[in-house]
């Protein structure tokens, strides 16, 4: 990167860190496109990365009045993205061996027994008490998307709310469901999760 162009960015931030939307677009603008493609790259999905990058700049703004003296505003931006992506695939190699589990679940005992199938209800049940613990807009998109399979840009539409809204309170909904299985320790919650969003 040329000098003027490292001060540029170098300005950008310190607006940002001031609370200044317009710089923000700005920057994003700027980078979006290529943070996208380098996650492409060693995520194999457009998709993915496209989350990547929208939740990386979330994260941005959200600590904007930390990062007025940031020397090297592309350099950070990149090592969020990283991090990011390293998460992404860490927790993707858990989910995978959590399939695993799920498929010898399901082989071994074809949920055949009055246990099997009252250890699988129970699990539905948290599930579902888990999806009524969210705010009402969130719980109503996350329904919108998961038990109707409606789009982004249809929920947008539906209820007024722009694509990166839906997006955002999406994946915040998605977090709040595995908190809440997590913190009740229950596995089969969590398989149904999977199952109900199709994961698996």
């Amino acid at each position: 990167m040329d000098k003027s162009a490292l001060q540029g960015d170098r300005l950008v931030f310190r607006r940002i860190a001031q609370g200044d939307a317009e710089a923000f677009a700005e920057f994003y603008e700027a980078y979006a496109v290529k943070l996208a493609l380098y996650v492409a790259r060693f995520l194999g999905s457009d998709l993915w990365a496209e989350e990547i990058v929208q939740d990386t700049f979330v994260k941005l703004w959200s600590i904007r009045e930390t990062i007025g003296d940031i020397e090297y505003p592309a350099g950070f931006v990149y090592r969020m993205i990283a991090n990011r992506t390293k998460d992404h695939l860490r927790r993707k190699g858990h989910e995978v061996k959590l399939q695993q589990y799920m498929g010898r679940y399901l082989q071994q005992s074809n949920l055949n027994t009055t246990q099997d199938q009252l250890d699988f209800q129970t699990g539905e049940k948290l599930f579902r008490q888990a999806v009524q613990q969210l705010p009402a807009q969130r719980a109503l998109i996350f329904r919108m998307r998961n038990e109707q399979g409606l789009s982004y840009e249809e929920i947008a539409r539906e209820l007024g709310l722009s694509r990166n809204t839906v997006r955002n309170q999406l994946n915040l909904a998605l977090q709040n469901i595995r908190s809440y299985l997590s913190e009740h320790g229950d596995i089969t919650g969590i398989m149904v999760l999977l199952i109900f969003l199709k994961i698996i």
